[in-house]
Formats: structure tokens, C-alpha cells, sequence
């Protein structure tokens, strides 16, 4: 019995890191087509590693990437926002869910041009993260925005 432990944990030890090594690779070819401008290919990359690998730390930074590929370089902010928010619907303790809430209200408010969602979606960034180090970035944000909340509630009240 214990020689079957034994075995076991070696196979479970050599798959993890074979698991490790493959994720890893597939980041780097995922980044390397990125670079190339195949977005593409990065993010059919970047979805094997979110589909393989959905427990992996690279699984979130491969949402993440795709959803910056989206924001930043194909330019459909739409769709951009979608991703970010299924990072944080797959990954709300991660780190980057938060970076992703402050994108979502950033990208309504810079490049949409949907001023009450930003408005809605930077407040729920305050109420959740109060101490995050991106608060004096919504705040400013949100005192750029103040100059519209009279056409909003004016609009509102129709």
C-alpha cells in the first residue's frame, strides 16, 4: 500500500510539473504572437490556456490579455468589457479582477462615452475595494465626470 502512495504521488508531482511546463509555454507563444500582431492566434493561445488550464495562475492573466488585445488593440470596447467581465465573474478574488473593474467603468466612461454606467460602475469599485491603490484614480475620474451628472439627472427624470 505504501509503495502505491509512493507511485502515485510521483506521477501526481511529475504531471503537475509537466502541466506547469506546458502552460508556460503556451504563455509564451500566446505573448510571442501577440508581439507579432497575430491576435489571432494570441487569443485562441491565451483561451487554450484559460480552457486547459482554468486553475492556473495564467488562467486569469490570459483573460486579462485577451481582454486588452479587445480594449487596446482591436478596438472593440463592447467586447472588451465583456472579457474583463468574465475575468471577474471567473475570478473575483484574483488581483486583476480588480484592475478589470477599474477598466470596465474606464473604458464606458474614455471610450464609450456612457457616462452614468461609468459613473455606476466606478461607485461599485469604491464599495468594494475602498482601500484599493486605484481609489485616487476613480476619484478622478469620477470628479471628471461631475460635469456631466446634470444632463444625467436631467435625462433621468424624463
Amino acid at each position: 500500500m505504501k509503495l502505491l502512495s509512493i507511485v502515485f504521488t510521483i506521477l501526481f508531482i511529475g504531471c503537475s510539473d509537466t502541466n506547469i511546463e506546458s502552460v508556460e509555454k503556451l504563455w509564451d507563444t500566446a505573448i510571442e504572437f501577440r508581439e507579432k500582431d497575430d491576435l489571432r492566434s494570441s487569443i485562441t493561445s491565451f483561451k487554450s490556456i484559460i480552457q486547459n488550464y482554468p486553475n492556473s495562475k495564467f488562467s486569469s492573466k490570459a483573460q486579462f490579455q485577451i481582454a486588452d488585445i479587445y480594449l487596446n488593440d482591436v478596438k472593440d470596447y463592447p467586447f472588451a468589457i465583456t472579457e474583463f467581465e468574465t475575468l471577474i465573474g471567473n475570478h473575483p478574488e484574483n488581483i486583476l479582477a480588480k484592475k478589470s473593474a477599474f477598466m470596465i467603468a474606464y473604458v464606458y466612461s474614455n471610450y464609450l462615452d456612457k457616462y452614468s454606467m461609468a459613473i455606476e460602475k466606478y461607485k461599485l469599485f469604491l464599495d468594494k475595494y475602498p482601500d484599493d491603490e486605484l481609489v485616487p484614480s476613480v476619484k478622478f475620474e469620477l470628479e471628471g465626470l461631475r460635469k456631466y451628472q446634470p444632463t444625467i439627472d436631467s435625462l433621468n427624470n424624463l
